[in-house]
């Protein structure tokens, strides 16, 4: 499932690939761990919190496979995850299953590709080219 055109021009496209499995197993941990995580202060604080978190993890993977068929892969893959989530907390005694946090997951996803199809697909590249241009 690797992007040659990414590979190519990310020097450090492993790590980048890494941090993001271990942005994912965070967001997991998050999703099933009996802990209370901050909220934005609304009464829709933690659908926010659901949504900055898929956008994030698809922002992340975007940036690291370019083309159409990889991201809508890992599209779907995100969709999936925040919905297994969902079911997997309806199985927890600390917490619960509600498809409006599906909803606001999936939403993170859009937003997360609008971000990466509206230029934020080279953050990673522009933050290497930084660092090694200072480097040399």
């Amino acid at each position: 499932m690797t992007n040659s055109n990414a590979l190519s021009e990310l020097r450090l496209w492993s790590w980048w690939f890494a941090i993001g499995l271990l942005l994912t197993m965070l967001v997991v941990y998050l999703s099933l761990a009996n802990i209370d995580l901050p909220q934005v202060p609304s009464g829709i604080g933690d659908k926010v919190n659901h949504m900055i978190a898929y956008g994030v993890l698809y922002g992340w993977f975007g940036q690291l496979f370019s083309n159409r068929p990889n991201r809508l892969i890992i599209a779907v893959s995100l969709v999936l995850l925040g919905l297994l989530m969902e079911l997997m907390q309806g199985q927890t005694e600390h917490r619960f299953f509600d498809l409006k946090d599906a909803v606001a997951n999936t939403l993170g996803v859009l937003l997360g590709w609008l971000a990466v199809n509206l230029g934020a697909d080279k953050l990673l590249l522009r933050f290497e080219n930084l660092f090694y241009n200072s480097a040399q």
